[in-house]
């Protein structure tokens, strides 16, 4: 259930292609993918973007009752 202080967050994750054996991947919130892909271009380096399935929800930072 969702509560009035709380707000979905989209997250994306981001996967690393050729950073190894393994592909680095992290997961970001959607204010962060434009510096994760100019980082990944200043490096050099391709990048994978997908949407996380489900939002999370993250609390509000509106204090209730608040003037």
């Amino acid at each position: 259930m969702t509560s009035r202080n709380q707000r979905a967050v989209q997250l994306y994750e981001i996967t690393y292609l050729g950073t190894g054996p393994e592909s680095e991947v992290r997961t970001v919130e959607a204010g962060e993918v434009a510096a994760a892909i100019e980082y990944a271009g200043k490096h050099g380096v391709q990048v994978r973007v997908c949407p996380c399935r489900h939002p999370v929800e993250k609390p509000s930072t509106k204090k209730e009752g608040a003037s």
